[in-house]
This record gives C-alpha cells, structure tokens and sequence, in this order.
C-alpha cells in the first residue's frame, strides 16, 4: 500500500525541483507539488494523517501558519517541525543576517505558537549538530 503525499512551497523554484524528483510518484498519481503559502493551505479541512514542516518554519506568521496546519489535520493526528538551527547558537545569527526576515526560533518559541493554535502534547529534541525537531498533537 502506497500513501498519497501533497506538498506545498511558496517558492516556484523549489516546488519546479520538487517536481523533478518526485515525477515518478507524481505520474503514478501518488504524489501533488503545487506553489501555495502554508498561510492560506489549498486544501479541505481534517484531511492528512500528518504535515510536516522541514527548514520552513523561519518566517513571521507562525501563529496563522499553525492554525492553517490544525485545520488541515485529522483529529488526534501530528504535526512534525525540523530546523537545521535552533535559536541558541552563535552560527544561527549568520542566517538572519544574511536572509532578509528570517528568525530562528527556539523550542519554546514554537511551543507557545503552536499551544495558540490549538496543538497539544508538544514535543522537542535537538541534536549535538544543533537540528531541532518539534512535535505536536492536534
């Protein structure tokens, strides 16, 4: 049994690459790429077993972003954040000097956005290289 997967970006450039990779899933039909904003998510509401989130939580907006992830989630399902960065290292101000608008945001920071959407059961863990992983529950 195969799964049926849909990604968004709010970047042409990355969904283009997206499609490369993924074109034999897309063929197959198992696989969506589409250009949208997490702000606004294209689809129904309480549809995906899980949303996850990779290098993407780094802009304002966070708590109408999380919203828009709890609405789209089944009941009782999770929500996954990974970052390459975690708010609490001297290499992570590299990255918001060189990207216009971006944060890095600690664990707790994403807690306290996520509990505003609704989420429960959150969960961090971070690695020596400084990775930082979120969990949470709608």
């Amino acid at each position: 049994v195969h799964g049926r997967y849909r990604a968004i970006d709010y970047s042409a450039v990355s969904v283009e690459k997206a499609r490369k990779v993924n074109d034999g899933a897309i063929a197959e039909g198992r696989c969506n790429v589409q250009q949208a904003s997490v702000a606004e998510l294209p689809f129904e509401a309480e549809q995906f077993d899980v949303v996850t989130a990779f290098e993407t939580v780094i802009l304002a907006g966070l708590a109408q972003n999380f919203r828009e992830v709890y609405q789209v989630l089944k009941p009782a399902e999770r929500f996954f954040i990974c970052n390459e960065a975690n708010g609490e290292t001297a290499k992570d101000d590299k990255w918001t000097q060189i990207i216009n608008g971006m944060t890095i945001y600690t664990d707790a920071d994403l807690k306290v956005y996520l509990e505003q959407a609704g989420f429960c059961k959150i969960q961090s863990h971070k690695n020596k290289k400084g990775w930082l992983c979120v969990t949470a529950q709608k």
